[in-house]
């Protein structure tokens, strides 16, 4: 029999009483308190019909739970049995209905358990606490079948206070209760809800080069551009969880694109991909080049399945509800301007000109990707670049494409996109044209 295994009450999920909880504080190594994202202490009202879920002393036991009552400032913990929470205090025990609260769950996310303690150790690392230096205790009475004594730990003294039967047991080891947090979380499953997202398109230059010609000829002038693009990727912040978590999400299917990201935090992916810029340059001449892309920015909420997992190999998995955002690249163009004249800047009669590098089409759920490139080649070897490359943001998570491979772009389970590029292994060449009757006022 699992006496001190620590379980949770399922009750009715409503939105009620919510916003009023009061998070719990677990004890760190060195003494310092730090807030549970999944532990909260409520009233016993608020955890009735609502997305709070009790914790029970026992787990055959589901009438006994964790509580705790204010005496003259300080929170006392014991156990709630019949709406009455009974704790130790001085030398005797309270059995008190008013100033209560009881320990909950939030959204049914913890997950904790006990660990032994005696006064020649420190408390572990996560023990709840009660208050500032009152921490969850409980201990297995004697006599075969008895109840738990429950109550709090305090460190400075290293003694246990225990509530056995009206008076207060005194001991020197005792079983602790700890939460105990996840290693990383998985989301898959998910469903966005585009009838109640946004959706938001911007061009952004992403590019700057100058193409030049300054030979006494016509020339194909090629130039290979490092195009830097800052994508977006964010799965809002769900209560009852840790952020900056690893996270893994499978967006949704036909495309099933995975991503590796931090949990509960804005994403930023710098993507460095290769571009070709071409132009037919007539001698003396050069052009501006703007690489443009069009930002497609997506915010919807979304529900899907997030499963914990913890350090001994468990796994919890349950339905989630969140806000997804999402920047990511959905057009590429490079635009040319009107050629000048290298001696004087003055433009030639020859209006700009538009390249598509690629566009992705979108559905409500996946987004894939075409590309449309021109390359031309010829033994000779292209003009040296006359513009240094961009090189990624260092602060961002990078992500960068080596392989000559098709990247699939994913719209709609939202990891953010991905898309086509042109490897930096193509070699591109310039077409030298010689023209001879061709004459240039």
């Amino acid at each position: 029999m699992r006496i001190f295994a620590v379980a949770v009450v399922a009750v009715l999920a409503t939105t009620s009483g919510v916003s009023a909880i009061t998070k719990a504080k677990l004890r760190r190594d060195g003494g310092s308190l730090m807030t549970s994202s999944s532990l909260a202490w409520v009233t016993p009202d608020q955890a009735h019909g609502s997305s709070l879920q009790p914790l029970r002393v026992m787990e055959e036991d589901p009438s006994v739970l964790w509580c705790r009552a204010n005496q003259h400032g300080t929170w006392l913990s014991g156990a709630l049995h019949k709406g009455v929470c009974a704790v130790p205090f001085l030398k005797k025990v309270l059995y008190l209905k008013e100033d209560i609260e009881v320990l909950v769950s939030i959204n049914g996310s913890a997950r904790v358990r006990t660990e032994m303690w005696d006064k020649y150790q420190a408390p572990p690392d996560n023990v709840i606490s009660a208050d500032t230096n009152r921490f969850l205790a409980v201990k297995l009475w004697a006599e075969e079948g008895g109840l738990p004594l429950t109550g709090y730990l305090i460190p400075g003294v290293r003694r246990a206070y225990l509530a056995n039967g009206s008076q207060v047991a005194v001991v020197d080891e005792a079983m602790v209760v700890v939460e105990d947090e996840p290693v990383r979380y998985d989301l898959r499953s998910i469903n966005l809800d585009a009838v109640r997202g946004s959706v938001i398109e911007e061009d952004v230059v992403l590019k700057e080069a100058i193409l030049l010609n300054p030979g006494p000829s016509p020339q194909h002038v090629v130039e290979v551009a490092d195009v830097t693009v800052r994508q977006l990727v964010y799965w809002g912040l769900v209560r009852g969880t840790y952020i900056g978590l690893q996270a893994h999400v499978v967006s949704p299917l036909p495309s099933r694109d995975e991503r590796d990201i931090y949990w509960g935090s804005q994403n930023e992916l710098d993507r460095v991909e290769q571009e070709i810029l071409e132009y037919e340059l007539p001698p003396g001449t050069g052009v501006n080049v703007q690489v443009v892309g069009i930002i497609r920015k997506t915010e919807a909420p979304y529900t899907g399945m997030l499963t914990a997992a913890y350090a001994d190999g468990a796994r919890r998995s349950r339905v989630i509800e969140g806000l997804h955002i999402e920047k990511k690249l959905i057009l590429l163009r490079a635009e040319y301007f009107s050629p000048y004249y290298l001696h004087n800047n003055t433009q030639l009669n020859i209006p700009p000109q538009t390249q598509v590098l690629y566009k992705s089409t979108t559905t409500t759920t996946t987004t894939t990707t075409t590309t449309t490139t021109t390359t031309t080649t010829t033994p000779e070897p292209p003009l040296a670049s006359m513009v240094g490359p961009e090189k990624p943001f260092s602060d961002s998570l990078s992500t960068s494409s080596e392989s000559d491979v098709t990247e699939a772009v994913d719209a709609g389970g939202g990891n953010g996109a991905s898309y086509t590029c042109k490897s930096g292994s193509v070699w591109v060449t310039l077409i030298l044209v010689y023209v001879t009757a061709f004459r240039f006022l």
